[in-house]
């Protein structure tokens, strides 16, 4: 070693007598590098913590140089060149051997912990590096932002080589959580059931995932940890939607064998399940990307934890910035699709009897002695009661399937708004209809509405229209 500083130091005198000052400074550098670069050969393993304790032990015998035999006006802007030459002298270099020790590992779960121990080797060579620098002194100069750059990104090599690997892995492990008995399941309800509970667990795993990727890459994180994000969620939307055409498949089936539909038939909760899967991801998510908003904005308090710089390129860095994920848009539409098919399941038989309208016998060729029926001498026919007998059941069969927080007067309403809209609808369609059949119809217009009151909802208007023009073309009413 003492050779070493006086075969050093005795071209660095040369070229002070000289005047050359950056040649002198390139000499202390280059020298001080290969003793460095020397020692990292020598090593059996070399590791990033043995050559920050070599920095470390060596940060004052430096810093002396600097100032009393370089003379250096700029001591910290040399010493920040140093340790990037030092870095980028050593061979094998440390990202190689990174990439190398990373092929080893068998598992992801492995591979994060390697990415998490890379990071907190790093993480010691800053604070190393930090002391050093960031100490209090006389007339102390301001480091360029070009510099210390080129010193992050130096630092960060190993890591930067490696965060497209994090990706892969986090896929993995977040993939790995769907690899489970119960999405195997043949019943439609617990199949759906099962993928609520994927969606409500969603949130504490991407929880973790993002604290881990914070810890790993700071605020470069997003750029690597979106698009596993993306992969879950895409995973997600497509089980969703596989089990969205199976409940599908089966009420269209029953509905072509006349077998009973609406909320009393397994499709309805299957499917009024699986919206609500679709509904708590998409929760989850906007809730996530509001509180990963608000860590980002964040800024590093210092330019060597500013990790945007040092591992993000340009393309990346636009990523980084935006949060949007693609298959929202995608669980957004297959949510409204779920909402859409409940809803068609659930006002099934109410339309199996309205499409009947049109076909009954009564609306017209009707005996013209029976026209002077008084009104209380008709009763509803079967077709409206068929259809107020189901929709009097609702409120209580709605509530086996419905969670405490969704009351089941919005399926209540929804149902009876459609009841009284295609109702009007059907009878205004009808052509020729006599005298009998207009009381008929009458007479069904105020058991419907009747219903519809007691449950609390309102006739539509387009009912109410109804019922006005049938009693105006009937005088004796």
């Amino acid at each position: 070693m003492y050779s070493f500083l006086e075969r050093t130091s005795a071209y660095v005198s040369l070229f002070r007598g000289m005047s050359r000052v950056s040649s002198a400074a390139r000499c202390w550098r280059q020298a001080t590098s290969a003793r460095h670069a020397a020692a990292w050969r020598r090593a059996a393993a070399p590791a990033p913590r043995d050559l920050t304790a070599a920095l470390r032990a060596d940060a004052q015998r430096q810093v002396e140089w600097l100032t009393t035999v370089l003379k250096s006006e700029t001591p910290l802007a040399e010493l920040v060149r140093l340790y990037t030459d030092a870095l980028l002298s050593l061979d094998p270099s440390p990202t190689k051997i990174m990439l190398a020790n990373f092929k080893l590992c068998q598992t992801p779960a492995q591979g994060m912990a390697l990415l998490t121990e890379i990071k907190g080797d790093i993480d010691e060579l800053i604070s190393c590096i930090r002391a050093v620098i960031d100490t209090p002194r006389t007339n102390k100069e301001t480091l360029s932002p070009a510099l210390m750059r080129e010193l992050g990104r130096t630092v960060y090599a190993p890591l930067r080589e490696l965060m497209p690997k994090y990706t892969e892995i986090q896929t993995q492990l977040f993939l790995a959580n769907l690899n489970e008995q119960q999405l195997r399941q043949e019943d439609l309800l617990e199949h759906s059931k099962a993928l609520l509970s994927v969606a409500e667990r969603c949130e504490g795993w991407l929880s973790a995932a993002y604290s881990r990727a914070r810890q790993i890459a700071g605020n470069a994180a997003m750029p690597f940890y979106s698009p596993a994000v993306e992969e879950l969620t895409s995973a997600i939307l497509s089980l969703i939607s596989a089990h969205s055409r199976r409940i599908e498949t089966n009420f269209l089936a029953a509905v072509t064998a006349r077998k009973s539909t609406g909320v009393l038939s397994e499709s309805f909760p299957a499917a009024l399940a699986l919206e609500s899967a679709a509904a708590e991801l998409l929760r989850v998510l906007a809730s996530r990307q509001q509180i990963e908003k608000e860590e980002e904005g964040h800024k590093p308090e210092h330019p060597l934890l500013d990790l945007q710089s040092h591992l993000l390129e340009g393309e990346s860095r636009k990523m980084a910035e935006s949060r949007e994920l693609a298959s929202v848009a995608g669980l957004q539409r297959t949510r409204e699709q779920l909402r859409g098919l409940a809803r068609a399941i659930l006002r099934n038989p109410v339309d199996v009897q309205l499409d009947t309208i049109p076909q009954l016998p009564v609306w017209h060729n009707n005996d013209a002695l029976s026209t002077d029926l008084p009104d209380f001498a008709l009763s509803p026919q079967e077709y409206i009661t068929e259809i107020g007998q189901y929709l009097m059941t609702l409120p209580q069969h709605l509530e086996m399937h419905l969670p405490e927080k969704q009351a089941p007067w919005q399926f209540l309403s929804e149902v009876c708004t459609h009841t009284c809209e295609v109702y009007a609808e059907k009878i205004l369609n009808i052509r020729n209809m006599d005298a009998l059949g207009t009381k008929r119809c009458l007479t069904d217009i105020v058991y419907l509405s009747s219903v519809v009151e007691d449950l609390g909802t309102s006739v539509t208007p387009a009912l109410k229209n109804l019922e006005k023009s049938l009693r105006a073309a009937t005088p004796s009413q």
